[in-house]
């Protein structure tokens, strides 16, 4: 009969060793992938991290497990956040706090942006994430929908995709103006109410981005 090693014994600190070295190499490839995207080496996050090749190895057998770690990490935070907004009184207010977190994240995320169209097909653990978020976003908009808030035509995968679309028209202006992404989630969520919600002449946030930015932002990204 196999027995829990005691605590201090060389089994319980090589445990302990593991577990403290998996969080080392998820935290770090987190911080690299979220500047950098997918892109980064694994040599670049082991040294990130201040470990050896064949520690990381030994935590995740391959780049592809790793992101799935980060990827399902996102996902709960995500999940309990929307969790938490199910009970709130103004579902219409709680489903745009849902979207801008979602927004938010994918914008200052670009590894996680990246990866939500790769890691599910391959992972189930990031597949059950998935699906636990997508419950809860169901949730929500639907309290929105009965309270008549919401256009009763509009899906939970609807709301995913349109997220998705409001970080990629910010995207090419993201160095000149960071947080252009909040004028465009105004946009989408206005386009998602329906008028019981009260005239939609309210500022969209952030000024309109001119010409010139749009120049910069190209110059910038043709700079050698």
């Amino acid at each position: 009969m196999s027995r829990t090693p005691a605590p201090g014994t060389p089994a319980t600190r090589s445990r302990a060793d593991a577990v403290r070295n998996q969080r080392l190499l998820v935290d770090a490839a987190a911080r690299s992938f979220a500047e950098g995207g997918l892109g980064i080496t694994v040599s670049e996050i082991v040294r990130e991290a201040g470990l050896g090749k064949g520690t990381a190895f030994r935590c995740f057998s391959s780049k592809d497990h790793l992101v799935a770690a980060i990827v399902t990490e996102r996902l709960e935070e995500l999940t309990a956040f929307t969790v938490s907004l199910a009970d709130d009184e103004d579902a219409c207010g709680a489903l745009y706090s849902f979207m801008r977190a979602a927004a938010r994240l994918y914008t200052a995320d670009r590894g996680f942006f990246e990866a939500l169209s790769l890691a599910p097909h391959a992972h189930p653990e990031v597949l059950a994430a998935e699906e636990k978020l997508t419950g809860a976003v169901t949730a929500v908009l639907r309290r929105a929908q009965d309270q008549g808030a919401v256009r009763a035509d509009i899906s939970t995968v609807d709301v995913m995709l349109l997220l998705g679309g409001v970080r990629q028209a910010a995207a090419p202006l993201g160095a000149e103006l960071p947080a252009l992404w909040e004028r465009y989630l105004d946009v989408v969520f206005d386009g998602l109410r329906t008028p019981a919600t009260g005239p939609r002449d309210r500022p969209l946030a952030g000024a309109a981005p001119s010409l010139a930015d749009y120049r910069r932002a190209v110059e910038a990204l043709g700079a050698p």
